[in-house]
């Protein structure tokens, strides 16, 4: 499914669509089932007479990851890095400024000094890559501007206008960045601050509206950040998310030997972040063009990347004798590739297990992590076994599908329809926002399984 811009007029959708994300779920196809038969809840506690199946034969393959939604994310991401085990990947930044105040006067015949661009960094997101990489960053004026009524996918690409700057430095968060301000020496870290050409400051004194936030956007669209990775070499690189709620994310345009006009990055500007992907290994395009061929070692990442498909085929041998059971627990369990994970390359803390939907195969909910979400009632807070968090001691990922699997057989029971569409294993896009990937070993040819469904039941 392509998407790219889409304009919303519905409110109420406006509205679900935030609870969503605010929720922590950045994908869009959520289709709820409708059929409660036979999933009242069922505590674990009495398995009196309770059998385990743990032979299911499991397909594994990296398919293409969809398009995502970019907009009203917690933070935005910017760099480039060239992965060896994945490939290159960008993540280029689009950014409103907007007034610190209205009607800026500069005086009469102002003079440019230098024009600054402040990002702080988002000390919460962890970074992907190397922060001591050196970066190439073009700077454009941007031509249309990032309306807040519309959704944004990361496929999306934004008309540019005349390049305003060009920048080579490091992201690396202790580094620090000296200048003079006022008159002193002062430094900042955590923060890059990227000079951009004198003339677009100097545009600003000769065309600048400045009447209100909705006329200097028609001035100023918008700041478009553009990653080159050409120069990066293997395994070189680094992305980083960028904290438009800092104090320190600015233009600065200083003038007249010690003066300085500054205009905001807060939380009322539009930022989008798009994605572009290339060149990937050999064994994700290898996946890629053989979809349904199971594969020892399997690849994940995020910024609309690639994602694992997961398929079952024989789910429907705990019911084949027509006599319907109750599951106590069903856990799927991911291994990470041993060695694969590394300070530059950190397992991300959090993955989501969706299933492929029934309309076009995108991302949708499994009923566990709808009882997350969305709980039936306050009794069920907390009371889910859906998991997902990253455990560094045994470098895995578990996930409690109990609620799925029994929805799915029972519907099988009552109407002979097959529901089994296998899953989807995939890194969130928010909340945590999460620039990262990982290679899961999914070997089961010998005696450690090392992706494992695991289902304790009990006959009715």
């Amino acid at each position: 499914m392509t998407r790219y811009c889409l304009k919303i007029n519905n409110k109420a959708v406006q509205r679900a669509a935030l609870l969503v994300t605010t929720l922590s779920v950045s994908f869009f196809s959520c289709k709820k089932a409708t059929d409660e038969i036979g999933v009242d809840f069922i505590p674990k506690g009495n398995q009196h007479g309770s059998l385990v199946v743990d032979s299911f034969d499991i397909k594994t393959y990296t398919v293409r990851e969809d398009s995502l939604k970019i907009d009203s994310l917690t933070s935005n991401l910017l760099g480039g890095i060239n992965d060896g085990a994945f490939g290159t990947s960008v993540a280029n930044l689009f950014t409103q400024v907007l007034l610190r105040e209205i009607n800026v006067d500069f005086g009469t015949n102002p003079t440019i000094d230098s024009v600054v661009l402040s990002l702080a960094r988002d000390l919460n997101v962890a970074s992907y890559g190397h922060d001591n990489s050196t970066l190439d960053i073009d700077l454009y004026r941007m031509d249309e501007i990032i309306e807040k009524d519309n959704k944004y996918y990361s496929n999306y690409s934004p008309a540019l206008g005349n390049q305003i700057g060009s920048w080579s430095g490091t992201i690396n968060a202790t580094d620090t960045a000296w200048f003079e301000e006022d008159g002193n020496l002062k430094y900042q870290t955590n923060t890059l601050r990227i000079p951009l050409n004198n003339s677009f400051g100097e545009d600003f004194f000769t065309n600048g509206q400045f009447g209100s936030n909705e006329v200097f956007l028609n001035y100023l669209n918008g700041i478009a950040l553009i990653p080159n990775p050409a120069n990066l070499g293997t395994d070189d690189g680094a992305i980083i998310a960028i904290d438009k709620y800092s104090d320190e994310s600015k233009l600065i345009l200083y003038y007249n030997g010690g003066l300085r006009k500054e205009f905001e990055i807060n939380p009322e500007s539009q930022n989008i972040s798009t994605y572009t992907l290339s060149n990937p290994n050999a064994s994700i395009t290898a996946q890629f063009d053989n979809p349904g061929t199971h594969y020892t070692e399997t690849y994940v990442q995020s910024m609309a990347g690639c994602k694992t498909r997961i398929e079952i085929s024989d789910l429907l041998k705990l019911v084949d004798d027509g006599e319907g059971i109750v599951i106590n627990e069903a856990k799927l369990i991911f291994n990470v590739k041993a060695n694969s994970a590394s300070d530059a390359y950190a397992a991300p803390s959090r993955m989501l297990l969706l299933q492929p939907s029934e309309e076009d195969g995108s991302n949708a909910f499994i009923q566990d992590l709808v009882d997350v979400l969305f709980p039936r009632s306050q009794s069920w807070v907390g009371f889910t076994s859906y998991g997902g968090g990253y455990n560094a001691t045994d470098e895995t990922y578990s996930f409690g599908v109990t609620r799925h699997l029994q929805l799915l057989l029972d519907n099988y029971l009552n109407s002979g329809e097959d529901n089994n569409r296998g899953f989807y294993l995939i890194i969130p896009s928010d909340n945590p926002m999460t620039p990262s990937r990982v290679i899961l070993d999914t070997d089961n040819s010998g005696s450690t399984k090392n992706i494992q469904l695991k289902v304790t039941y009990t006959k009715l």
